[in-house]
């Protein structure tokens, strides 16, 4: 029988080095597939912090103008029709008296036909008596 020898001397210490590599890299990646949070890719949207707390809800602080489209457009409140058209609205916002007019939302829902010039006037003046300004909005369907 043949006995094997090495003919390598000192060895020993290079393969401690790459079995201790190998290790770490083990570890390395029994970390990451144990971590609780998943790797993301794009953009994660949060919703903002905010200071304010709204103590009570106030219905009196909310008004719906709907604008009808046409060659002069028309303009309701909630139900009834603003009377007097641009004028009229301009009249029935200085009626509506606050303490603190940014705590008033003026919401505006209006179609697609509707110029938007004219919803400019509006927004430009709920903005000017300090009125806070929103639009409603409804997804486009796919009919």
């Amino acid at each position: 029988m043949r006995r094997i020898r090495s003919s390598l001397t000192g060895s020993g210490f290079a393969i401690l080095i790459v079995t201790g590599v190998n290790l770490f890299l083990l570890l390395c990646m029994c970390v990451l597939l144990t971590s609780y949070r998943p790797l993301r890719h794009g953009v994660v949207i949060s919703p903002a912090s905010s200071h304010f707390i709204i103590p009570n809800y106030d219905r009196s602080l909310s008004h719906i103008i709907t604008v009808a489209p046409g060659e002069t457009p028309r303009f309701f409140l909630e139900d009834t029709e603003i009377s007097g058209g641009m004028d009229g609205v301009e009249n029935l916002l200085s009626e509506w008296d606050s303490p603190t007019p940014a705590h008033v939302t003026v919401i505006i829902v209006c179609d697609e036909a509707v110029a938007v010039g004219s919803i400019q006037q509006l927004v430009d003046k709920i903005l000017s008596h300090g009125f806070t300004c929103a639009f409603f909005g409804r997804p486009a369907s796919d009919e």
